[in-house]
């Protein structure tokens, strides 16, 4: 599936949407320049098929590949236990303010689910780690404010 998924990636790469892209980002290296409404087709189909599979294999190598995984999990139909499972285990991967304000965006189950999120979100506003405190305020700045 992920080899499927990358040959996908590569046939959208646009340079220069790459080269301004790399431009916002400059704590990173690895982006390809796929727009992210393309990413998010890609993640609602994933979204729709074996997303379980897909976020147990998919590669870290991209900008654009752990964006896609963030879409996929905004996007996935399961209860709140499962996807707070999948936002746990993304939450390391944010290494920048763009993956961590778009995954935010897309975890809109949370409107459903605030006392449980809040709660969820607790100990990623004490931590040391930036992309963490990010991730937990955004999502304050998102959903309860």
């Amino acid at each position: 599936m992920e080899k499927i998924i990358r040959k996908q990636m590569f046939e959208l790469i646009d340079t220069d949407y790459q080269k301004f892209s790399a431009a916002l980002i400059p704590t990173i290296n690895n982006v390809l320049g796929v727009r992210l409404p393309e990413l998010r087709k890609i993640a609602k189909k994933i979204a729709k098929g074996d997303w379980r599979t897909y976020l147990k294999t998919a590669k870290d190598e991209y900008f654009e590949e752990i964006m896609l995984q963030g879409m996929v999990i905004g996007y996935i139909k399961t209860d709140i236990e499962e996807r707070l499972f999948y936002v746990a285990s993304f939450v390391p991967k944010i290494d920048n303010w763009s993956v961590c304000d778009s995954f935010c965006t897309g975890l809109k189950s949370t409107k459903e689910n605030k006392e449980r999120v809040w709660a969820f979100l607790q100990p990623y506003l004490s931590s040391k780690n930036e992309y963490e405190i990010r991730f937990g305020v955004v999502m304050l700045l998102n959903y309860y404010i």
